[in-house]
This record gives structure tokens, sequence and C-alpha cells, in this order.
């Protein structure tokens, strides 16, 4: 009898405080799949799981007995993968190594020149592939039959080509509901566990920036309702804080994907549990999608909203990457019905895309706010994923420079031993690296003021009142607050650690009162300062002197339109106080979503739906990790 272990590490997710860790699903699901058949059952038991970044030699210690170790293997924990396979491998050289994953180069001809401590990898969806392989492990003639591998034959590689698929996803067991976690959640019981919720795989796109569609790109594959709807119980019952949600395109199946969200609702309120829940959204979305999140938002403890992934607003660009958006008119009617339901709407876009320049990717913001999107774009940095198209065939096309980042691994500290990396793109022959810095630089800004609630309804009631451009209001505010010392030396700053970023891989920036800040919430710096030194009179001081200088309004319609934007950002100094009831002389929101007159006499209820009791650093950091809830903004509502 053969013992397999599993490595499948991750950080810690989300604030520190929470012990949370997610539960190893992909290590999970092969090994349950493993079980259906006699050949294996028979000749092979299961060894350890690793789960967490222990220390290495914690790890080789649990592990150096096991005949066969498989890696599942991402940009969250390849350094940490390699180094344990080849100390194991040098300490134990008969142990068999098994390497699977979206990260390791599948493509690269000399791929066991370089990892010769791997016996084997396997090519994308691994459960049958694997299952040859095990039941054929001590007959190498047979394993060359076997499709889908890289076999490692004396630092050679040998390709088997393409592997098999599932067709049937039934045929697969739950690794929740056969058991497999019990014991290890029994072990650690002061985890909160996050779990993995997939319901259907495949995606039937393939961009070229993305691992996922090269990996599962085909007509998606839908696991059995029944099965879905044991598992969510279990995650409820379990005690899983945090779900996320694999799917590539949430609610392409509107009627399927309704039941789910009204199951995972129930399960919320029969056992508290899930907490949170993480969701990838269809792209192609129609008003169901929107109907889905309206269930959510209606529900206590799932205020989450809306993600309408764009990546670029530029056509040449999306071409480029092999990706089709919404029609303009459609995104427009989804941001209007997000808008009037009180729904947080959440766009992405990536910096650094082929074909991306300065000026596209301003035009990118200019053209969300006209459609209607204000409370939530977020950049990510366009990566050089190992066996993604933009990586092995467009970098030499479009000149694509990167840096390996180690701060980047969004809601991790990657604090261990070894750091992990991130190519990310820092110059394309579109976009230099002094325009990187300055696209870096504009979206600070925005986000800052536009995204965060400072200035957001500013800027819309004087773009419908007055027909001012959102690119001439900011281009104007910009400019009026580069004279002022304390947002001077924020932009100053800021930009500094965007240059550390993208040239030594660290941002190298100190904690804010207690607050870390790493790559991926350096763009929230200045609005966490604001809250932490309560430079609200200041900022708002500015905002007033701006719009009295630079246009010519009636100061009783600036005086109310100032009071309406400081209640809309929450103030962490005054969370005891919500619902605040105010009057207005004026129906900012009523002028913005149904077109009534703005002169018009309206009492609005500004409420904040999180803990009160919320202390600052636990604030601060939720500007990020509550991002797509429209975290740190008031939810806003007429009083009739």
């Amino acid at each position: 009898m053969k013992t397999f272990s599993w490595v499948q590490p991750n950080f810690q997710q989300g604030p520190k405080e929470f012990n949370a860790h997610y539960l190893p699903y992909s290590a999970g699901i092969l090994w349950a799949y493993l079980q259906n058949f006699d050949s294996i059952r028979s000749n092979y038991k299961l060894g350890k799981f690793i789960w967490r970044r222990d220390s290495i030699k914690e790890s080789l210690d649990k592990l150096i007995d096991s005949h066969i170790v498989g890696f599942s293997t991402y940009v969250w924990n390849k350094n940490y993968n390699y180094t344990l396979a080849r100390q194991l491998k040098e300490k134990n050289p008969n142990i068999i190594i098994i390497f699977g994953g979206p990260e390791p180069p599948i493509t690269d001809h000399n791929f066991f020149k370089t990892y010769w401590y791997i016996d084997y990898c396997i090519k994308q969806e691994g459960e049958i592939t694997l299952k040859s392989l095990l039941e054929s492990i001590d007959n190498s003639n047979e394993i060359r039959k076997i499709t889908g591998l890289l076999i490692n034959d004396n630092g050679n590689t040998i390709d088997t080509g393409a592997p098999k698929r599932i067709n049937d996803l039934s045929a697969i067991p739950s690794p929740y509901l056969i058991g497999l976690f019990d014991d290890l959640i029994k072990e650690y019981p002061d985890v909160e566990w996050n779990a993995t919720l997939e319901t259907d795989r495949g995606c039937p796109y393939a961009c070229t920036f993305c691992d996922w569609g090269s990996l599962t790109y085909n007509k998606i594959k839908k696991f059995e309702l029944e099965r879905v709807f044991e598992e969510i119980d279990w995650m409820g019952k379990t005690k899983c804080g945090y779900v996320s949600i694999t799917n590539a395109n949430f609610g392409i199946f509107p009627q399927r994907d309704s039941l789910i969200a009204d199951k995972i609702i129930e399960t919320q309120k029969k056992y508290g549990y899930p907490k949170a829940i993480s969701v990838a959204w269809a792209k192609n979305q129609k008003q169901e999608v929107v109907e889905i999140v309206k269930k959510f938002i209606n529900s206590p403890g799932f205020n989450t909203g809306l993600t309408v992934s764009v990546q670029s607003m530029d056509n040449e660009v999306l071409s480029n990457i092999k990706r089709q958006n919404l029609e303009i008119n459609k995104i427009n009617e989804i941001f209007d019905l997000c808008d009037k339901n009180n729904i947080p709407v959440y766009t992405e876009v990536i910096l650094g895309l082929p074909g991306e320049t300065l000026t596209t990717w301003k035009q990118n913001f200019w053209s969300l706010f006209e459609l209607g999107n204000h409370t939530g774009i977020n950049v990510y940095q366009a990566q050089l994923l190992e066996n993604a198209e933009m990586n092995l065939l467009q970098k030499k096309l479009y000149k694509i420079e990167s840096q390996i980042v180690y701060d980047y691994m969004s809601g991790s500290y990657n604090e261990d031993e070894l750091k992990e990396g991130i190519a990310v793109v820092i110059s394309t022959k579109n976009m230099p690296f002094d325009d990187m810095i300055t696209a870096h630089t504009f979206t600070w800004f925005l986000n800052t003021f536009h995204i965060n609630g400072i200035s957001t309804y500013m800027s819309r009631i004087l773009n419908k009142k007055n027909n001012i451009s959102y690119s001439e209001f900011y281009e104007n505010l910009f400019n009026f607050l580069s004279k002022d010392a304390w947002f001077n030396n924020e932009m100053q700053q800021v930009k500094q650690y965007y240059i550390n970023w993208m040239t030594s891989g660290h941002i190298n920036h100190p904690p804010i009162s207690g607050v870390e800040m790493h790559g991926w919430n350096v763009m929230h710096r200045t609005v966490i300062n604001i809250h932490v030194e309560k430079r609200y009179d200041l900022i708002f001081t500015l905002l007033k002197d701006f719009l009295t200088s630079i246009y010519n309004l009636d100061k009783l319609f600036v005086d109310d339109l100032i009071r309406f934007q400081e209640a809309y950002l929450i103030r962490q100094d005054d969370l005891s106080h919500y619902p605040k009831t105010l009057k207005f002389d004026y129906d900012f929101l009523g002028f913005l979503q149904d077109d009534v007159e703005l002169d018009s006499s309206t009492t609005y209820v500004f409420d904040y739906l999180e803990d009160k009791d919320m202390d600052l650093v636990r604030f601060c950091e939720n500007l990020y990790f509550k991002r797509k809830r429209n975290f740190g903004k008031a939810w806003i509502s007429k009083l009739t």
C-alpha cells in the first residue's frame, strides 16, 4: 500500500486576526475522484495534506515517508512548492513527485532540465490523467501511453499530448460530502476555514492575459444541483466563514444560479455561515444577473455587489486580448439598474494590456463614469502568467517588459521565508515605463476622490446640470489640489512607492497606524490617511474652494452639495451616529436617477450597514477587503 500525500498551501486570508485559511479543495477533489476505483483504493492510502505555509522543515518531516506527493501549484505557492519538492527529492530520491495546476510551464521543452526533481507533470484538468498514472506507476512503458503528461526521462521531456477531459462531472464525488476534510477541521479548531464552491467547470472565453481559459476553454459542464446544495449546507454547518464560488461566469445559467444564490442565503440564515462570498459574475450580463445580485443585497450579511469585468474599453485593446465586452448600451443599462437599486457595481480593468496607451487608459475611466459606474473601478496590473497566451506569444510582439513583485497576493501578507512573486507588466511598446507610472498616479487620484466617495456626487451633478465632462472636472480638480502641500506630498509619495514596486519588486511602505500597506492596497493609502489623520475638514474645505473658484455656482447650492457629499463619505469617528436623516434644498439623487427637478426640497437617510463598533484599523483594512461591497460610503435612501 503506497502513501499519497498532497501539497496545496496558501496564505492566511483577510485580516490577520481572522486566522482564515482555505481548505485544499483542488487536492481534495482529485483524491475524491480516485476513490471511485478499486485499483486505487486497494493500492493507495491518503497521507498528509499540506494546506498552509508551514516551514519547509515542518512540511518535509510530514512528507518524507510518503511514496508519492502531489503538488497543486499556482502563483501563490509556486516557490514554496518547488523548494519543498526539490528538498524532498534530495532527502528521499525514491519519492515520486507529481506536479499539476495552472503554474508549471507545460509548453517548455526543457521543463525537466529546470525541474529535475519532478517526475511527472499533469497538464490541465487532472482527474483522468492522474488516475491512469497511478494505475501504471510501476510500468514506464504504459505511462508513456497516457495522454496529458510531461514525463521526466533522465532530464529529457516527453510530452504525451492533450489530456482526456471529464464529460460527466457526476463521476467526481464531493470531497466535502465524503468527509475528506473532517479530520483536518477537527485537528485545527482555531482556524476559520474558507471553502471553494465549484458549481460548474469551464470557460467559453480565451482571453490572452488569462490562464483560466487555456485550462478549461470548452463548453461549460455542470455539477448536479442537489450535490451543490448539499455542499452549501455542509459549508454552513462546518462554519466556513468565506466561500469562493469558482465559476468563471456565475449567472450564465440564470435560473440555476438563482437557485444556488437562494440556497446560500437560506444556509446563512440557518447557520450564520458563510459570512461572505466572492463571485466572478457572468461576462455578458442580463437583467437576470442583476436580480441574483439583488437577492444577496437584500439578505443581511450579504451586501455584495455586481462585478462587470471589462478589462479595457478600447476596441483595439479588446481585439488584442481576444475579448469582447457587452455593447455600450447594455453596460449602461446594467449600471443604471444597479444605481437605482442601490447595488454596488464593481468594474475591473487591467493596466498594461497590449495596445493600451496612457490616453486610452484615462478614457477607460471617463467612459465608465459616463456609463454610470461611480462606486467601484478596481485596477489590476497586467501579469505574465506562465501558460497564458500573452506570456507565450504576445510578449515579444508588444515589447512587454515585466518585474517580479512580491507583495501583490491580494489578501495575503507573504511574510514567510519563501516570497512568492508575480511577473507584472511594467512597460509595453504602447505604454513605456514613465507613462505606466503616470497611469498609476492618475488611477490613485481617481480612486481616492471619485471611487471612494469624496467628490463623486459633485462631478456627477455638474456633469448632468452644467454639462461639465468628467475629464474636465478631474483635470481641473487635480491642478487645483496640486497647489495644496498636503495633497502634493501624498501624490509624490504614492508615485515613489509605485516606482519602488516596479523597479525593486517591493512597495516598501511602512504600516499606517497598524494597517499593512502592500502593492494590492497602496491605491487606498490616501483615503486611509484621511481617516487616520482626520483630514475630513481639510478635504471638504478644499473641494468647496474648488467649486466656488473654478465654477460660477450659487453659494447655497455649493453648500448643500458639499453637505450631501460629506454625508456620503462614512467617517470612522462618527459610526455610532448612523443612520443620519438630513434635509436638503435640492433632490440630488432624484435628479441623477429619475430626472426629477433638482431644485426640490428632499430628505435623505444616510446609513452605514456594517459593524458600528468597528475600530479604526479594521475600518481602514476594509476599505480594501470590502471594496466590492461599497465599503466606506453611505447607503442613501429618500425619505417619503
